[in-house]
């Protein structure tokens, strides 16, 4: 065989060895996610409803109408809506309110919620404080009238456990103040202070705010 015939075979040999196959990896697929939403009828018009999707986020609903969580859900993960308690006058049920986002994250928009007049109507009103301005693993502690606890470890609305009523002895009076800042940050509330007598101005969920800085 001539050196040229060598030399050639050589080089194509080279060639297929250094181009057989590629090393590049490909980028990892980006995690997709979803929204919830629905709608609530048979709720009248200056009721308020509180809805909260995993325990986590919390909506409030103001009669009839549709309604939208703002924090998405990954896909392959559960959600589940439910209401955070009944209504002043009204009892509700949710449905198609459960379930797993699918791997090609479609957003869940049947969410139906369905509200109807309580046997009995009882007279009670809630406290909540819209957060902004929370970083991301921060935690702030709000107290009302000193003895209520509600905690924040997000941005959003936030409802203290217990009902308060304006029939009960100081059940109109709200004072809310915060118990514990988050780290490195300070809170400044507004609206937190005020009386929430029965009558025309009575409203069933006190908004008090939060700014975080």
């Amino acid at each position: 065989m001539s050196q040229f015939k060598v030399t050639a075979l050589m080089l194509t040999m080279l060639v297929a060895g250094c181009g057989g196959g590629s090393t590049a990896t490909e980028p990892p697929a980006t995690q997709k996610s979803a929204l919830i939403s629905g709608s609530v009828t048979g709720l009248s018009a200056n009721t308020t409803l509180l809805l909260v999707n995993n325990g986590a986020e919390t909506v409030a609903v103001k009669g009839s109408g549709g309604f939208k969580f703002t924090y998405p859900v990954a896909s392959g993960a559960p959600y589940s809506v439910a209401k955070f308690a009944d209504p002043n006058g009204a009892t509700c049920i949710v449905a198609n309110g459960s379930g797993t986002i699918a791997q090609d994250a479609v957003d869940i928009s049947n969410v139906a919620v369905t509200c109807q007049p309580a046997a009995i109507g009882l007279l009670q009103y809630r406290v909540g404080v819209t957060v902004s301005g929370l970083a991301v693993g921060n935690t702030v502690s709000f107290s009302n009238g000193g003895s209520d606890i509600l905690k924040a470890s997000a941005n959003g609305l936030a409802v203290f456990a217990v009902s308060y009523s304006p029939m009960e002895l100081h059940g109109a009076s709200y004072a809310v103040t915060v118990s514990a800042n988050p780290t490195g940050q300070t809170c400044t509330l507004t609206n937190n202070t005020g009386t929430n007598n029965a009558g025309t101005g009575f409203v069933d969920l006190v908004n008090v705010t939060a700014l975080c800085k």
